[in-house]
């Protein structure tokens, strides 16, 4: 009995991380908003590290947060195919239908690990996301 508790956390582990929609969600949905130390300004500096977004000693320079349910964001992969501006590798994006609440972290100039520090900008905008098997697997802007 021991030993399937043990491996129960594995079997969990094995339905969740591979998916295609788990790394989107967890370098970009934070909803609703997370409450962190050291109050709104901090904001980005706890979430970046929270998210695992600074690693192998390079501070990431850029991350959008976003304040809505995965299956909003999902629903837009069913919106017509556009362009994808910021990785023209990928040609299956999709605007969303309507403006999300978002939160962009901006590395501040010089930052370097273990001192990440970030800017922040929250506002209301549409997103673009790129998609596969209809789940969303890139913010492309």
């Amino acid at each position: 009995m021991k030993l399937m508790w043990t491996l129960l956390p594995l079997l969990l582990l094995d339905l969740t991380v591979f998916t295609p929609a788990l790394p989107f969600s967890k370098r970009h949905i934070d909803n609703p908003k997370s409450l962190v130390p050291g109050g709104n300004r901090r904001y980005c500096d706890v979430m970046m590290r929270r998210h695992w977004l600074i690693h192998k000693g390079k501070c990431k320079q850029i991350n959008t947060f976003i304040h809505e349910n995965l299956s909003t964001i999902e629903d837009f992969c069913r919106t017509p195919p556009v362009p994808c501006i910021n990785s023209p590798s990928m040609n299956n994006c999709h605007d969303s239908t309507h403006d999300v609440s978002v939160t962009d972290c901006f590395a501040s100039a010089g930052a370097r690990p273990p001192h990440c520090h970030y800017r922040k900008k929250d506002s209301t905008r549409s997103i673009r996301v790129g998609c596969e098997k209809g789940e969303p697997v890139h913010l492309d802007g």
